[in-house]
């Protein structure tokens, strides 16, 4: 019983882990490495294998009619730039997951979408 215990949480422990939703997709990362400059950008390999950065940011996208302020204050976020009348851009606090966050801030029902801002590196055509 005890070996079959330790199994199962082992295995919910492997399961675990920050992910990101991709043209209705579950695309599972894993941290790379963080940028040793100002800029704050983490980095990440999805399942893929592509590398993907992200800012310390979350793009927000209001329900029309409803405001998105008791959501984020019950995610103690404060630093809000608005992109547009249902659009926000806001800041993650430094300790919090961002892609935890954004999963919790998706399920509110103010929130009609909630993602991190992603860095695409930029390729010449």
């Amino acid at each position: 019983m005890r070996k079959i215990s330790l199994l199962m949480v082992l295995a919910l422990s492997l399961q675990a882990g920050d992910f990101y939703y991709e043209y209705g997709k579950k695309v599972m990362i894993t941290k790379s490495y963080e940028s040793r400059d100002s800029s704050g950008i983490k980095y990440y390999e999805n399942s893929l294998g592509k590398k993907i950065g992200v800012k310390d940011e979350i793009i927000i996208k209001c329900v029309e009619g409803k405001s998105c302020q008791d959501a984020l204050k019950r995610y103690n976020i404060i630093s809000v730039s608005r992109l547009s009348p249902t659009m926000l851009l806001v800041k993650v606090p430094k300790d919090e997951n961002i892609f935890t966050l954004s999963q919790k801030l998706y399920e509110d029902s103010s929130i009609e979408f909630a993602h991190p801002n992603f860095i695409k590196k930029r390729t010449r055509r």
